[in-house]
């Protein structure tokens, strides 16, 4: 079901129909306006560039973010393919500690 919100960007309101809840669509222009708005004050541009240049501000933040979701993924499974290779030798450590002891038992009763 769409929900209906209004957004405001550059002092602009915007009814936006989404099926995200109205918190996030808002948070997501909140975020928006603030770079807008800064870009705004700094550059004095016209608001298309404003927006153009908030656009590509907030796009950067994305690429560089989902890069680094990247690289944490592409760790994680460097981690899991190291535990399970430590937990198979783990494995093979405590069958030989029990081959030893066993071997140390006979040895003992001998």
């Amino acid at each position: 079901m769409a929900n209906r919100v209004t957004i405001t960007v550059g002092g602009t309101n915007y009814n936006v129909l989404t099926d995200d809840p109205p918190e996030y669509i808002k948070s997501c222009a909140e975020y928006f306006d603030s770079q807008f708005s800064e870009i705004n004050r700094s550059a004095h541009l016209p608001g298309l560039s404003v927006a153009v240049l908030a656009g590509i501000t907030v796009t950067d933040e994305f690429f560089k973010t989902r890069e680094s979701v990247d690289n944490l993924v592409n760790q994680m499974k460097e981690y899991v393919a190291e535990t399970t290779r430590m937990r198979s030798e783990l494995g093979e450590l405590r069958r030989e500690l029990d081959r030893a002891k066993a071997e140390l038992e006979r040895a003992r009763r001998g």
